[in-house]
């Protein structure tokens, strides 16, 4: 008896709380611990700051029983869900090439040749579907890269009862059609991240069982009822919501529809906070006006939140279990990330209207690579015909299959792409170029093209082709063509212009081609037309002449740059031959040879560029409208543009590139750098003597929203020095 009286009276003692309480380390019952959830918001690149909450979770034992992400929220908490860790989500985050996964293109080296031919006819990159009179947009980002990424993060999780993931979790989207507020608890994974943070404006909406979903943001930015329907009794809720602007900060369109999101988001979340307990806890990390759309940067703000987390640890101590039992949660619920393996691919070309199944089947071959998924679908999008090409998993005898689905543009078949170059030399010299092109692809079955580009400027132009492939996959064509090409050019003596005369070339012509993959072209033909020679103002240093010309041709180019502007690997290569011939009425023979190749080196803050480029008659007199020049930024820095015309010479450039700053989306970096450049030159126009040329540069480069903008200044030897500013590709 006196035993038993012993026990009641430790048992009293403990309903009393007579006793210590117990050690943090010993751990409670799990029967008295409440259900915890976690409650991830949107915002951007700031949820990237997520990471730190998890990381001090996890320092403060506390286990998670369930999940619930928006937007950004989504993409850590998804991860999180299916059973990486802080540190391997972390270093995934750090890793990725933003700039690529914020991209529907391939990498630049990877690209259609005619792309990469834009680029380098100083076009932009932005594209326009054109149907008669109508101008049709692209409906956004179909993050086409970033899908593929985001697989990769929750990997080997794919497609099921989000239950079943090792924390059950949910995501939110919007239904771009009635605006209800979409929970997505079961299919791809993958997919319902993307889904929940497809902005709209700046990314494509996603189709999830027969919805069309948007950014959850716009409903539920804080899922927190969501938790609560997961039978949650405590949440900890992460807000990092990007602040509302100010009255000054309202300067532009784009600022106009950030607040209009912002606000539309605001008033949910504080909806939602309303409905917070007072055993519920609530983390607000300072991220200050840290900018949701800087994702490469992300990765600084984790240290914000850690701060943010600790700063309510004494709240959160409350849901704190014993080493032994988080032990024993983290190894329940931590699941190796290993890279997504398929035992083939399929590509389901069953919704295609314009593209013929048998060019994707001839392109890619009957077994696509299963290790290479990404060289099929950058494959697919080097056609230019595609949007996107949707990815999913499906199960399969031998393993999961991988289909692969293109999705035709829908603002094709026919796009505009326009370009232009502004500048000035502080000196009174400003000039423009304005460029439009204009595609029409598959006029027929067999593929043909109608290509037209028109410019006016500084070089006014004209041309049209027609390109007709022989086989289906689309490398071999034909293609006859027309152009012509007006310019003004001057004959300087030392410093001063002593004429300025106008050339006009004319010419039809008939190629025969290859495409070299997504590497470049080949092509080789003849052409004919005419050219003339006029003065139009100063001395009358060249004659004016008018003749017939015609001749053999053939180029080469590969281009394998990771970026034209701003390069740090790859190569590019061009070659172009002309031999002129008494053919067509034409009275002149003469050989042009012109080859340039440059090669980059560098990482993401220093980049070198070494280019060089040899032109040169090969026999007989090269008509004027054709003949080489040398004088502006980087071509012999210091001297005019085209100051320097001759029927030979070799360039050789070196310019080193640092990169100095960013300033988030519309000036994502800026760099600094300088060029050295040395010529040789021979059979002046001026009739100069052949000799050495040397120049070199300083400048200030920026990647702007509106395209390659430069700041810089040019010196050469005898005293030449320019100024430049350049907006648009030089």
């Amino acid at each position: 008896m006196r035993i038993a009286s012993v026990l009641l009276g430790i048992l009293a003692a403990l309903a009393a709380g007579a006793l210590p309480a117990a050690r943090a380390d010993v751990a409670a019952p799990t029967a008295a611990r409440p259900k915890l959830c976690l409650v991830l918001s949107g915002g951007g690149a700031r949820g990237i700051a997520h990471i730190g909450v998890l990381r001090v979770l996890e320092e403060l034992r506390v286990p998670v029983d369930c999940l619930v992400g928006t937007s950004a929220g989504a993409i850590i908490g998804g991860a999180y869900a299916a059973g990486s860790s802080p540190d391997e989500i972390e270093t995934a985050i750090r890793g990725a090439d933003w700039d690529m996964l914020l991209s529907d293109q391939p990498a630049r080296a990877n690209r259609s040749v005619y792309a990469k031919e834009l680029e380098r006819e100083r076009i932009g990159a932005a594209e326009v579907g054109e149907r008669g009179t109508t101008l049709l947009l692209p409906r956004g980002l179909a993050g086409q890269h970033l899908q593929f990424y985001l697989q990769s993060l929750v990997a080997p999780a794919g497609r099921g009862a989000f239950d079943d993931l090792a924390i059950p979790y949910r995501a939110i989207a919007t239904d771009f059609e009635n605006g209800a507020m979409v929970v997505l608890d079961h299919g791809d994974l993958a997919a319902s991240i993307r889904a929940s943070m497809s902005v709209p404006g700046a990314f494509a909406p996603v189709e999830i069982d027969d919805r069309v979903l948007v950014d959850g943001g716009l409903v539920r930015n804080v899922g927190i009822d969501v938790a609560r329907a997961l039978g949650a009794e405590r949440v900890i809720v992460v807000n990092v919501g990007t602040p509302l602007l100010k009255r000054a900060e309202f300067g532009s369109v784009l600022s106009a529809a950030e607040q209009t999101l912002n606000l539309l988001a605001e008033q949910n979340v504080a909806a939602s906070l309303a409905t917070l307990g007072p055993d519920d806890v609530l983390i607000t990390p300072e991220l200050g006006a840290f900018s949701a759309g800087d994702f490469a940067a992300g990765a600084t703000q984790i240290p914000a939140a850690e701060q943010a987390t600790r700063r309510v640890a004494a709240q959160l101590e409350r849901y704190a279990v014993g080493v032994d039992e988080f032990d024993a949660w983290r190894a329940r619920h931590r699941r190796a990330r290993l890279p997504p393996h398929y035992a083939r691919i399929v590509v389901d070309t069953s919704t295609l209207a314009r593209v013929p199944p048998a060019s994707i089947h001839r392109l890619l071959g009957a077994a696509p690579d299963p290790a290479d998924p990404q060289g099929a679908i950058a494959t697919l999008l080097g056609t230019d015909d595609f949007e996107s090409v949707t990815a999913t998993v499906e199960p399969g005898p031998q393993g999961p299959t991988l289909v692969l689905q293109p999705v035709e543009k829908p603002w094709g078949p026919n796009y505009l792409h326009g370009g232009a170059v502004l500048s000035s030399d502080f000196s009174g010299e400003n000039d423009f170029m304005l460029t439009l092109d204009q595609r029409a692809t598959w006029l027929t079955d067999r593929g043909l093209e109608w290509r037209n580009r028109a410019s006016v400027g500084r070089v006014d132009a004209i041309a049209s082709e027609l390109r007709q492939p022989f086989d289906a996959a689309r490398r071999a064509f034909i293609a006859p063509s027309i152009d012509a090409v007006q310019q003004l050019r001057s004959i300087y003596q030392e410093h001063d212009a002593l004429g300025t005369f106008r050339t006009r070339r004319l010419r039809a012509a008939l190629d025969l081609g290859i495409r070299l993959g997504n590497y470049g072209e080949w092509r080789a033909g003849i052409e004919a037309g005419d050219d003339s020679v006029a003065r139009t103002t100063g001395l009358a240093v060249i004659p004016d002449l008018r003749q017939r010309a015609a001749a053999w041709r053939t180029s080469l180019v590969v281009d394998r740059l990771d970026s034209l502007d701003f390069p740090r690997r790859g190569f590019l290569v061009s070659a172009d031959a002309r031999f002129g011939r008494r053919m067509f009425g034409a009275v002149e023979s003469y050989d042009r040879l012109s080859v340039e190749a440059q090669q980059a080196f560098g990482g993401a803050r220093f980049s070198v560029l070494l280019a060089a480029r040899v032109q040169t008659e090969a026999g007989g007199d090269v008509p004027l409208a054709d003949v080489f020049s040398l004088g502006g930024f980087q071509n012999l820095s210091g001297y005019e543009r085209d100051q320097v015309l001759a029927e030979r010479l070799t360039l050789l450039r070196a310019v080193v590139r640092e990169r100095l700053t960013g300033f988030g989306t519309l000036l994502p970096a800026v760099y600094g750098g300088f060029s050295l450049e040395a010529a040789d030159v021979a059979r002046r126009v001026d009739a100069s003597a052949p000799g050495r040329l040397y120049g070199g540069s300083l400048f200030v480069s920026a990647d702007s929203a509106l395209g390659p903008l430069y700041l810089g200044t040019g010196f050469a030897a005898r005293g030449f020095v320019s100024l430049y500013l350049y907006l648009g590709r030089p």
